[in-house]
């Protein structure tokens, strides 16, 4: 055999070798090289979806803690009972920021509309007219407290008798007023046309920012 031929041989053997290795080495590792391609690419397909699936689960409980917070504050704003003691304590505190002097605070009996119940209270009070101004604002503006939902719906100006009321600096703040007013609280009814609870009587605080004794409600509340 010439030397060229055995070259040629090895030359062929070598070939075999080489595509042996190939289909029984080298193609079924690309082929398991592939198949974990694809399954990290599947994986990362989940990863993007869990991850989107958890922003907005992170996103739903943020919300929800937003809502409850809202929900705190209309279930302050308009409770689901009348809570009058706590409603008297508020308007003292407006009476006390605005200078205000009570004379009488009565409660009414509650009336129902639509998916709530209107509770009237009939104020009496004195004051200057900066005063009198200054408890309607508070007053209106006193559900941003978060507190009570009031709503003026009757005022009732008369000229008093005492003497002109003085600031703190000594300059006139006008003419002393006494003032009658309807003050409309809420309260939210467990149905539309549910008859309001009925309860024990209940007065008034015992004494009012002026030292007086309020009237007992008429309604018995």
């Amino acid at each position: 055999m010439s030397r060229r031929i055995r070259f040629v041989l090895a030359a062929l053997a070598l070939v075999v070798i080489v595509a042996l290795c190939w289909f029984m080495l080298l193609s079924p590792i690309r082929s398991d090289i592939a198949a974990t391609n694809a399954s990290i690419e599947a994986e990362r397909t989940r990863l993007s979806a869990a991850q989107a699936k958890l922003a907005q689960a992170e996103s739903t409980r943020q919300e929800g803690m937003k809502n409850q917070g809202r929900l705190l504050e209309l279930a302050k704003m308009v409770p689901d009972s009348e809570e009058i003691p706590s409603l008297l304590l508020q308007i003292e505190d407006l009476a006390d920021q605005s200078g205000i002097d009570f004379i009488s605070v009565s409660p009414g009996t509650p009336t129902q509309a639509s998916d709530f119940q209107i509770l009237p209270l009939e104020l009496g009070f004195t004051g200057s007219y900066f005063d009198v101004s200054d408890f309607v604002y508070r007053a209106e503006q006193m559900a941003a407290g978060p507190g009570r939902l009031l709503a003026i719906k009757t005022l009732e100006l008369l000229l008093g008798q005492e003497e002109t009321a003085e600031t703190a600096s000594g300059a006139s703040a006008g003419p002393r007023l006494t003032v009658n007013m309807t003050l409309y609280a809420f309260v939210m009814a467990s149905s539309p046309g549910t008859a309001p609870a009925a309860g024990g009587a209940a007065t008034t605080p015992a004494t009012s920012p002026s030292g007086t004794t309020p009237t007992t409600s008429p309604s018995g509340l």
